[in-house]
């Protein structure tokens, strides 16, 4: 049986990749119309897939939540972080199946002109370990619904007190008492 540990290490790692990958250079190229004419321009990958960063923190945030929470709202974290992944690879995949896309964006901001930008565009090796990064995270969030009711929750000594607390201190201060007045009557 996988344990929960190994998945959310898979998450993680996943979350790691894409956001290292989006921190790079993805798509280089040369735009070449009237205004720009041979402009050499470079996209970052959080630029060329905006989504990327976005699934890389709902899964983040989904694998905290499923290692931290109870088995119903592990299921849910666990449905967030395959939504997550699919969200980075969705935005990956997009952007290597047209690296022009991201530069021709760039020349539209670039002019505040949309048009025939003639674009010259290079992909390097960044989109590829990003999409890994998101068939991480999606792998790690079908697993975590698969096996989260067979995992126990955190224990008892995060669980809230049964039974209500004698008053303390701080609360009868708050109610007006003077727990340092030993023996003397208020007022």
């Amino acid at each position: 049986m996988t344990s929960r540990r190994t998945v959310i290490i898979v998450g993680v790692l996943g979350v790691v990749l894409a956001l290292i990958a989006a921190s790079r250079t993805w798509v280089s190229g040369t735009l070449n119309d009237a205004v720009l004419q041979g402009t050499r321009v470079n996209v970052s990958g959080g630029k060329a897939a905006p989504t990327l960063i976005a699934g890389a923190l709902v899964g983040a945030a989904a694998f905290l939540a499923i290692l931290t929470t109870g088995r119903v709202a592990r299921r849910i974290a666990a449905v967030l972080a395959v939504l997550g992944g699919l969200l980075c690879a969705t935005g990956v995949v997009m952007v290597i199946s047209d690296p022009s896309a991201p530069l021709r964006d760039q020349a539209s901001a670039a002019t505040g002109r949309t048009g025939a930008v003639g674009v010259d565009a290079t992909l390097n090796g960044w989109p590829w370990l990003a999409l890994i990064g998101g068939v991480l995270i999606t792998v790690a969030g079908l697993a975590s619904l698969l096996l989260a009711g067979r995992w126990s929750g955190l224990g008892r000594s995060y669980d809230a007190p049964a039974a209500p607390r004698a008053k303390d201190d701080w609360d009868a201060l708050s109610e007006g008492d003077d727990p340092t007045a030993a023996g003397e009557t208020q007022p």
